[in-house]
């Protein structure tokens, strides 16, 4: 175990001028290999900080942050109703991928993409830029991937929140969907994905294709209790659009590692097994190996 870094509050901006709220571990080996977290539509990166901080005692630099409208990067002044997901996908993780190589010169470069993160990251400019990724519980919403209460929960919102949308701007927290306040041209654009089953931008525009652009290696990682959200049937239809990645599908039995349930959020609990996070420092350590094959052999 490497000595433990201390999690330091920053901000930096993204390409137009917006600032954003993050924190950042100054892992042992950041210069070596360097995690960005990707949250959930309206889930803070304080969920994230008892893995972040474990990854970063492991030596790893972690950097954590907040979508503009969410969290440490909300605007105090109003409830930020025009923010879309292309905002975060185009200028909000490419600034937080930006940060963390600034911050850290690192070789090595994974994002840990938890929940529609992964369905951010690959309609982003950073699917070019990474070197492997990590997707938790990170799937399509689509009702039909879903059954039971599960799925009426989905088409009740799909129908509901709309509404909220148009009489205040935003969708407000609630205890079966956000746990924090959602910009609410973010979940209208959520909405249409998953009702018409394919990635369109804020033009309306198909992005399907650009999934495929990413090719480095990828884990999708599901859990077997996660039925209300990621369903491992959902989280596998993710990672099929990876169709060029490396991909690794995982399901976990909370079983496995003496819990009763790990659900969507589950891992990022200071209880969590740390036989269960180093699972997760397993798969980053065999990616970095294998991306760094490529370039050993060239300087053989």
């Amino acid at each position: 175990m490497a000595g433990i870094a201390s999690p330091r509050p920053i901000r930096f901006r993204a390409a137009d001028g917006r600032s954003l709220g993050g924190t950042w571990w100054a892992g042992d080996a950041a210069g070596d290999r360097t995690i960005v977290f990707l949250c959930g539509i309206a889930c803070p990166q304080r969920y994230f900080r008892w893995l972040a901080e474990y990854l970063a005692e492991r030596g790893f630099g972690v950097l954590t942050f907040d979508y503009r409208g969410i969290g440490k990067s909300k605007d105090p002044f109003s409830d930020d109703p025009g923010v879309t997901l292309d905002d975060w996908i185009n200028l909000d993780l490419p600034a937080a991928v930006a940060e963390a190589r600034r911050r850290s010169g690192t070789r090595f470069l994974a994002v840990v993409a938890h929940s529609i993160g992964g369905q951010l990251l690959g309609q982003s400019p950073i699917r070019n830029e990474i070197d492997a990724t990590l997707l938790i519980a990170a799937q399509r919403s689509i009702p039909r991937l879903f059954h039971g209460f599960a799925k009426l929960r989905l088409q009740v919102g799909y129908v509901l929140f709309p509404l909220f949308v148009r009489l205040f701007g935003y969708v407000p927290a609630c205890r079966l969907w956000f746990r924090e306040r959602c910009p609410g041209e973010t979940f209208l654009q959520l909405g249409r994905w998953s009702r018409e089953e394919s990635y369109t931008d804020d033009r309306g525009d198909n992005v399907d294709a650009r999934f495929a652009d990413y090719e480095g290696p990828l884990a999708a990682i599901a859990f077997s209790d996660d039925r209300y959200y990621a369903p491992p049937e959902a989280v596998r239809a993710l990672a099929e659009l990876y169709r060029r990645a490396r991909v690794r599908l995982e399901t976990i039995e909370p079983q496995s590692y003496g819990l009763a349930s790990i659900g969507h959020m589950g891992l990022f609990r200071r209880s969590t097994p740390r036989a269960l996070w180093e699972c997760l420092v397993r798969y980053l350590h065999d990616f970095e190996a294998e991306c760094a094959k490529p370039a050993d052999a060239a300087s053989a």
